[in-house]
């Protein structure tokens, strides 16, 4: 999958567009909106997207990207220690436990399309792409001698998807429901990580 766009006008545009999400919605939201909102012509818009749900795939692959350059710099910083690693990768996903944050809105609209084949396929490159980071970040710390060789790194990947996945529905369906906190996932995925 490739990068987010770094270019001013592009980054406006997204910005923009979770804007007019948290304050009217994913349906509700139209690209008209999003000219207005934005100052960027139709033309523009389109240069970067095919249509508004293309661009909410992208606000959902920025915030994972966002997620994996903070482990990224993590490490690089000399973080070589499990929970340097892990607390940032726990840092970037608390905003699964909100039932406003503006990428479960995203993950729920669009999951509510999956049946577009355009859409069906977006959100089964952007799970893919987030299968392979967490394997990813999993392999690091394998490198690093900080998770066990032996823990099989797609299928904790896996899991952990499963995991971040029912913490999002959970907070959609019952917003108000005692929930597992972001302390006790980070946690539950260090014990994983560190007995293997």
């Amino acid at each position: 999958m490739q990068t987010i766009h770094q270019n001013p006008s592009f980054q406006l545009l997204l910005t923009s567009t979770e804007e007019l999400i948290l304050d009217k919605g994913c349906q509700q939201t139209t690209l008209q909106d999003i000219m207005k909102r934005s100052g960027l012509s139709k033309g523009a818009i389109y240069h970067y997207v095919k249509s508004k749900d293309e661009l909410m795939g992208l606000l959902l692959q920025k915030r994972f990207e966002t997620i994996g350059q903070q482990f990224y710099q993590s490490v690089q910083a000399g973080g070589q220690e499990l929970s340097s690693g892990l607390e940032a990768i726990s840092n970037g996903l608390r905003h699964i436990h909100d039932s406003r944050d503006v990428t479960n809105l995203i993950l729920i609209y669009l999951l509510s399309k999956r049946e577009d084949p355009i859409i069906g396929a977006m959100l089964a490159r952007l799970h893919e792409a987030s299968i392979q980071a967490s394997k990813e970040w999993i392999e690091v710390g394998q490198k690093g001698g900080v998770i066990p060789a032996s823990l099989d790194a797609e299928k904790t990947a896996r899991l952990f998807s499963v995991i971040t996945y029912g913490i999002r529905m959970n907070t959609q369906i019952a917003p108000d429901s005692t929930q597992l906190s972001a302390v006790e996932v980070y946690k539950m995925m260090f014990e994983i990580l560190s007995k293997g």
